[in-house]
């Protein structure tokens, strides 16, 4: 079973489990939550285990699993005897408070296919299991392990993963004729089929750990390329997504698969991770005419002091040398800069922000480190005192958004408000870089409440699509939740023939520029009415692109609220944010208030009403949004 916990993720460990222990005889049933609705909850587990008395639940998962698993397993110990049996990095990273907590019969230490085809046996023939390698179980009350069990020393040994049994097939069959996201959308995006050529990774980064994997080993490029060819028919794919961490070390092992794909006349797009420090001209000529449309790297930072903190063993030299090499291939760039390193300072987070500038780099957006268990920085956490409790952290970053915003860890020697003060401003400057770039609009004509049509052009290349866009990004795929703050965001655009990145801002849209249009004029009338005017809350990430887009400047102001504690005390449009209380509410009740696109508006326009404050005294943007897209949909 793979519990729902990512989007859009594919669990191709498990089933290459499934296929491995099929070999020894054993009835496979797989069930991969991510094929079902959200809203369906556990339905679809509760009737798996009504349909067949099972011996044995397996499930797996990765750290940011670890709430889902908390709660899945209870569920399953109501409806079943099956005895549970966790895998997956999990159990690899905090492995005693995984099992106290989560509290499975066994869990697996390492890859999978030998451990729990050993445990399976025993299980068999009514043993308990505590003589495998590679285990944790229980001592009556007391979780006990093995070790760290074997791992499959030839990959070629395995056989092909069992992606059909966890849904492949279905997975292929959604309509997918583009990817419509805010980070990036793409008309090219096809059939995507997963595919793994090696596990782990030669390289230990600080930030990084490889949980559960062992030893870096490959398969060989015919195994890789036997694969992809015997599944291509059977799923319709023309786009191959290769999962590891790193495509190949070794140069030669990517000419052979490209070599392998023209010999076999083979036709799909693909995708996969790379080193900077490995590449070359021919090479990425080469992957270019085979199919590779793009390319995930670890860049991290522009700093050479950042980058040898990190153990990455890159210079930036390096990084911008890949960087001008594959945009001379016409392949797309994937990567990100981390903020937060322990050795991060505001001269390495110029130094960086300079590089970036550099290299035309603005789609390469700013996150944080995270010391996920495992990592070296997590153990460095741990032994400063920075995570105190090891429960409560496991349980935060199951949630990154939030974690991002509210429980961040501060691995550098800035304080805290300095540290969250750096973020906020690398996350607003995400998105005025991507507005530095921007998509060239030839026309442009509403065809519903929720879709335009575009003629574009791509600065780089000019070459010219004719597309149907969805906005906001959720219209692509049902309702659209007026408490999404997407729709300011805009599209980032990939062309499909170079492969670079412009930026669709979200009031380029005509469907949604009225929207502007319309807020912008209760502004202006509250502007020259000189009112007195209250904002909240005081906008954060969104801050310098709203502005762009709306002017809120010569407003008669009083007071700035917010909600938010990490708010208060703050500067927002010349006033120091203050609590948003009822009663402050109440002193400030003669006053308009002006809602600024929030997340959490429906709960400030709820405090409003406790306060007794007018609906007629207020201008709120989520609400104009909402009752627009209602009005257009009635109309439609």
């Amino acid at each position: 079973m793979s519990p729902r916990y990512v989007t859009g993720y594919f669990p191709i460990g498990l089933a290459y489990v499934s296929s491995y222990i099929r070999q020894f005889g054993h009835q496979v049933t797989a069930l991969n939550l991510h094929h079902h609705r959200v809203e369906d909850g556990d339905g679809p587990v509760l009737q798996a285990l009504r349909e067949v008395d099972y011996d044995v639940v397996g499930i797996t998962g990765i750290t940011v699993a670890f709430r889902e698993l908390e709660r899945l397993v209870p569920v399953l110990r109501k409806h079943t005897n099956a005895k549970i049996v966790l895998g997956g990095g999990i159990t690899s990273c905090e492995s005693e408070l995984v099992m106290r907590t989560i509290r499975p019969d066994f869990m697996v230490l390492g890859e999978g296919e030998l451990i729990f085809t050993s445990l399976l046996e025993r299980l068999v023939t009514g043993r308990d299991g505590s003589d495998v390698e590679g285990l944790w179980y229980w001592d009556g009350d007391v979780p006990r392990t093995t070790g760290e069990g074997p791992s499959i020393p030839n990959l070629d040994d395995l056989p092909f993963p069992d992606l059909e049994q966890f849904g492949i097939i279905k997975d292929m069959h959604a309509p997918r004729t583009m990817k419509v996201a805010y980070h990036e959308t793409r008309f090219d995006y096809g059939r995507t089929l997963p595919v793994t050529a090696s596990r782990s990774c030669p390289f230990r980064c600080t930030f990084c750990y490889h949980a559960g994997m062992g030893k870096y080993r490959r398969h060989s490029m015919v195994r890789v390329v036997d694969h992809i060819e015997d599944m291509l028919p059977k799923t319709g794919a023309d786009h191959v997504m290769i999962y590891d961490e790193l495509f190949s070390a070794n140069t030669d092992r990517i000419f052979e698969f490209c070599d392998l794909l023209e010999e076999r006349k083979l036709k799909f797009t693909w995708f996969c991770q790379l080193r900077v420090d490995r590449l070359s001209q021919d090479l990425l000529t080469r992957m270019r005419q085979s199919g590779c449309r793009h390319i995930s790297y670890g860049f991290e930072s522009g700093s050479d002091v950042i980058l040898e903190s990190m153990d990455k063993k890159v210079t930036a030299a390096q990084i911008s040398r890949a960087t001008k090499m594959t945009r001379e291939a016409r392949i797309g760039i994937q990567a990100n800069f981390l903020f937060g390193d322990p050795a991060e300072t505001d001269a390495t987070l110029h130094e960086t922000l300079a590089f970036q500038r550099e290299n035309d780099l603005m789609f390469v957006d700013w996150s944080a480190v995270i010391p996920y268990p495992g990592t070296r920085l997590y153990n460095g956490a741990l032994d400063r005192g920075l995570i105190t409790d090891r429960l409560a952290f496991m349980r935060s970053i199951c949630d990154i958004s939030r974690y991002l915003w509210k429980d961040m860890v501060n691995l550098t020697e800035m304080s805290d408000e300095e540290f969250r003060e750096r973020y906020i401003m690398l996350r607003e400057l995400n998105d005025q870089n991507h507005r530095t770039r921007p998509t060239q609009v030839n026309e442009a004509k509403v065809l519903g409440p929720t879709l335009s049509e575009f003629e574009l052009e791509c600065r780089h290349c000019h070459r010219i699509e004719r597309r149907a866009l969805p906005y906001p990004p959720e219209a692509a795929h049902g309702p659209v939740d007026a408490a999404s703050t997407t729709f300011l965001m805009g599209y980032n655009i990939v062309c499909d023939g170079c492969n670079r990145k412009s930026h669709l801002a979200a009031n380029r849209f005509p469907h949604i520029e009225r929207i502007y249009t319309m807020f912008q004029a209760g502004i202006d009338r509250l502007r020259r009415s000189g009112e007195q005017v209250v904002l909240l809350p005081a906008l954060d990430r969104y801050a310098g692109v709203f502005r762009e887009d709306i002017d809120i400047s010569g407003l008669n102001l009083v007071a700035v609220l917010d909600s938010r504690q990490y708010r208060w005390g703050a500067t927002f449009e010349g006033l120091t944010v203050e609590p948003m209380t009822p009663e402050r509410l109440r002193e400030l009740g003669k006053a308009n208030f002006v809602v600024l696109p929030w997340v959490e508006y429906r709960r400030a326009l709820a405090t409003l009403a406790e306060a007794g404050i007018s609906e007629r005294s207020i201008l709120c943007w989520n609400e104009l949004f909402a009752e627009s897209l209602d009005s257009r949909q009635q109309c439609a």
